[in-house]
């Protein structure tokens, strides 16, 4: 898989993880997609290790790290907004 398409991945899945996923009442369900997506990742980097440079494991550190900073974010989010009503 090219950088770019992974790239365009994450970033849909961040965005999704965000504002849709997170907005969930339980907190369990927006760590699917991450739990999902760090799977996939951790695949990636198993079959291709031996082609892979410090920069592609620092790519894949930070995309394994987003989405669950963005399920914590969303969460937060939807917990002050439904205080607040």
């Amino acid at each position: 898989m090219s950088l770019i398409i992974l790239g365009i991945i994450a970033i849909v899945i961040f965005i999704l993880e965000e504002f849709v996923f997170s907005a969930s009442r339980y907190f369990w369900v927006g760590g699917i997609v991450p739990v999902l997506w760090t799977l996939v990742l951790a695949y990636l980097v198993v079959m291709n290790a031996a082609n892979l440079t410090v920069a592609d494991y620092a790519l894949a550190i930070v995309a394994v790290v987003v989405p669950y900073v963005c399920w914590g974010n969303g969460f937060q989010r939807r917990a002050v907004k439904r205080q607040s009503r």
